[in-house]
């Protein structure tokens, strides 16, 4: 004999919200309630749960509103470039400093932008005193806009005369007093 499939009679939805208002009849004190007052009980709170649901599935993300350009010191390198003169060559010390925009929308004005490099110290080779070369801090303002998510790189010299120093040390800051610093070590090879 084949085995029976149980086929369960569907039921109305009309009796399932009555079963449903049965056991949820402690949300309403009394006990037996009046049925317009208790079906309108459960529509509030079935209404209110709706509410609860769109506003999650409709909200939108923040926006991100930039304040203004975020401007970061990227990579600092020291080099020494050599120029041919008539009595003897010509050296300068070169720092080129790379200024970075970080943000995403905003432009970063014309002459927004300072840069200070101030030496901190400078040893000589044990035959030379310390007082042969005295440099003084530098600052330079970068006179074009910088757009978003890019960079552009300034260039700092400091001539050498017939003083050759063992290592010098920057400190490069970005719009200080607040900005970015970082130091620098140049080292002769």
């Amino acid at each position: 004999m084949p085995k029976r499939s149980c086929i369960y009679p569907v039921r109305k939805p009309r009796h399932l919200w009555r079963r449903w208002r049965k056991k949820c009849s402690f949300l309403v004190e009394g006990g037996v309630q009046n049925p317009a007052f208790s079906n309108g009980v459960y529509l509030l709170i079935l209404i209110l749960f709706f509410f609860m649901g769109v506003q999650e599935g409709l909200s939108q993300p923040a926006s991100n509103v930039e304040k203004g350009p975020e401007i970061k010191l990227g990579e600092v390198a020291v080099k020494i470039r050599e120029f041919e003169s008539a009595p003897s060559p010509f050296k300068i010390l070169e720092l080129q400093i790379e200024i970075l925009n970080q943000s995403q929308q905003s432009v970063a004005p014309p002459n927004s932008i300072k840069v200070v490099v101030t030496p901190k110290e400078i040893k000589f080779s044990s035959t030379k005193s310390t007082s042969e070369l005295t440099l003084t801090p530098e600052e330079a303002t970068l006179n074009l806009p910088l757009s978003p998510r890019a960079g552009r790189v300034m260039i700092i010299g400091y001539p050498f005369h017939t003083e050759n120093p063992e290592s010098i040390t920057f400190e490069v800051q970005i719009n200080p007093p607040e900005g970015e610093k970082k130091t620098v070590t140049w080292e002769k090879k």
